[in-house]
């Protein structure tokens, strides 16, 4: 037996101690099939992991090109709807929730509005460029929703506290235009129209991921697209997954040949077994795609303005090893992030035991 394995790989502080081949053939040890990068032609944001490329001895061709001859597949990375930059620089790309309060950053995360056309040209154009210079397997299309900081969703979270965006001016003006319905009262459009409102906001997403997928394709027809999805189902926190974040399986299976399912229990503060089993069946019900079980390797979001969650300070061994083994129910698993493969030995030997069906 050998499962797919990948890496979330964003970050650059590899850098320090190992050269572009020597990462590679780490890679290969800890039996890793995928690698999820980034490049400097449309570079991630900051967020959780360091990202900032080192000051010399490293290209992104280099990089894909050492990954390539191990026959690792490579996965560019973009970050579609959490930019900082946009978000200063671009006042209408703010989201508005359905209190009408403009969206405020906290933490890392910055999410902006989805529905203008022309960023999202600008956005194909810079897949295109990505995917003519790198020449990666596939594009990974990451945070492909409509707004909303997911990771701060506690067990203990009320859908009623949830902010749901987007109702700004823009998104108000393509709902009315492009279903017919007139009305841009937010409460008459949650209550009255919740359905055509959640299947607008998925065909919005389902739209972006056909344009990211077609600019890519004209480049190179071989591509395929991993889609950056959601450890969450219908049941949790009022169908949230759709009708928040406005993803939905049938919408973009059409442009999607893989999901990566982020079951970032430490974070959400879940027990890894029985949740990632349950979410993984509930997407075999909905999708034939590629579906993969990201898992977390290290704990995260343990600085103090996160301490109100309360989450566990460390992810030992035995929970590591029982998300990895809910995941042989799914055709794979991605580990986010590598920088926690090398930190720990005994997440490369969990892995291995999970790669080779032994665990």
């Amino acid at each position: 037996m050998d499962r797919l394995v990948g890496v979330k790989a964003y970050g650059y502080d590899w850098c320090d101690e190992l050269t572009v081949p020597e990462a590679a053939e780490r890679m290969v040890r800890q039996g890793v099939d995928w690698a999820l990068v980034q490049n400097q032609l449309d570079p991630l944001p900051g967020s959780a992991v360091d990202q900032q490329p080192p000051a010399g001895g490293y290209t992104d061709l280099a990089f894909r090109e050492a990954l390539g001859d191990k026959d690792i597949r490579v996965f560019q990375s973009t970050s579609v709807f959490f930019d900082p930059a946009d978000f200063a620089a671009h006042p209408a790309l703010r989201p508005v929730d359905q209190h009408g309060r403009t969206f405020e950053p906290f933490g890392w995360y910055v999410g902006v509005c989805p529905s203008d056309p022309k960023r999202l040209e600008r956005k194909a154009s810079r897949i295109a460029e990505v995917t003519s210079s790198l020449r990666p397997d596939g594009i990974f299309l990451s945070f492909i929703r409509f707004p909303g900081f997911w990771e701060l969703w506690m067990p203990e979270t009320a859908r009623a506290g949830i902010a749901e965006y987007c109702f700004c001016a823009r998104c108000l003006d393509r709902f009315t235009a492009e279903t017919g319905h007139e009305t841009r009262d937010p409460r008459t459009i949650l209550h009255d129209l919740r359905a055509e409102w959640t299947a607008w906001k998925c065909a919005v997403i389902a739209e972006t991921a056909g344009v990211l997928r077609a600019a890519a394709m004209e480049a190179d027809p071989t591509i395929t697209v991993l889609l950056n999805g959601f450890g969450l189902g219908r049941p949790d926190f009022g169908n949230a997954v759709e009708e928040v974040l406005a993803q939905r399986f049938a919408d973009l299976d059409p442009y999607v040949d893989h999901y990566e399912l982020m079951f970032y229990f430490q974070i959400q503060r879940r027990e890894p077994g029985e949740y990632i089993r349950r979410r993984i069946a509930e997407a075999r019900q909905q999708t034939s795609r590629t579906l993969l079980a990201c898992l977390q390797g290290g704990a995260e979001y343990l600085e103090p303005e996160y301490l109100p969650g309360n989450r566990k300070r460390a992810i030992t061994d035995a929970d590591f090893r029982a998300a990895l083994k809910a995941g042989t129910e799914a055709d794979g698993v991605l580990v986010y992030s590598w920088r926690d493969l090398l930190a720990d030995p005994t997440r490369v030997t969990a892995l291995l035991d999970y790669k080779n069906g032994s665990l």
